[in-house]
């Protein structure tokens, strides 16, 4: 027969006690949660984020280029360093005077490079060196690329060099204008369909900030590109 164990009665009050004790310690703890709870505190007011869309809108305007720049130059190949440079350097002269003759400025004719280098032969033996000396050439008429490309050539020869030609827009303000209207009308459609989805009414813009503003080459046109990134308030 199991002995039957009971408390003794001041260990029952002390039980009692901290039990009690517990219980108005998490009361106290649930009033501060459910005050947070409470509609008061979620009523949106001043001071609270803003309820916004957030869009991006780009704008392309097309043109026509009316600027070239071409990178030409001579490459001269001696058996000394000192021929090579002086060769290089007769060389670039007389293609500056050739391309000169067919209307270009001084001012739109830029030294870019300079160098001098080591050709080896099969046995690792220095052999020649070759002179470079490369200018830039900027061209306001694309119609006379050509005529100043073979005017080059025809006074060095096969020591000629062509880096590369880039076309652009000397004048590109009333694109970017245009490219402009263009990504805020298309960043404008966007907000207000997000709006619509979303049940909202478009507010006003409070931010707008700008991306892109270069432009491409192709298909013989200049795109000039502008990207807006624009903030919009949602209103209800």
């Amino acid at each position: 027969m199991r002995a039957s164990r009971n408390l003794p009665l001041f260990a029952v009050g002390v039980l009692i006690a901290v039990i009690a004790a517990v219980l108005v310690a998490a009361a106290f703890r649930f009033i501060p949660a459910a005050a947070a709870n409470a509609p008061a505190a979620t009523v949106a007011g001043a001071g609270g984020p803003r309820d916004t869309v957030t869009v991006i809108g780009e704008g392309t305007q097309h043109a026509a280029p009316d600027t070239a720049i071409i990178n030409l130059g001579v490459n001269a190949k001696r058996a000394s360093a000192r021929d090579s440079l002086t060769v290089a350097s007769t060389e670039i002269a007389r293609l500056v005077n050739a391309i000169k003759a067919q209307g270009v400025l001084d001012a739109d004719i830029q030294t870019t490079s300079l160098s001098i280098s080591q050709n080896y032969d099969c046995c690792g033996n220095v052999s020649s060196y070759t002179a470079s000396n490369q200018v830039t050439v900027r061209i306001h008429h694309i119609a006379n690329v050509a005529v100043i490309i073979t005017a080059a050539a025809g006074a060095v020869g096969n020591d000629v060099q062509l880096g590369g030609i880039t076309l652009l827009l000397s004048d590109n303000i009333n694109q970017l204008k245009g490219a402009r209207q263009s990504a805020m009308s298309a960043a404008g459609d966007k907000a207000k369909q997000w709006a619509a989805l979303s049940g909202r009414h478009l507010g006003k813009v409070l931010s707008v900030s700008e991306g892109g503003g270069g432009g491409g080459i192709q298909g013989g046109q200049v795109d000039v590109v502008v990207d807006v990134t624009v903030v919009y308030e949602l209103t209800d």
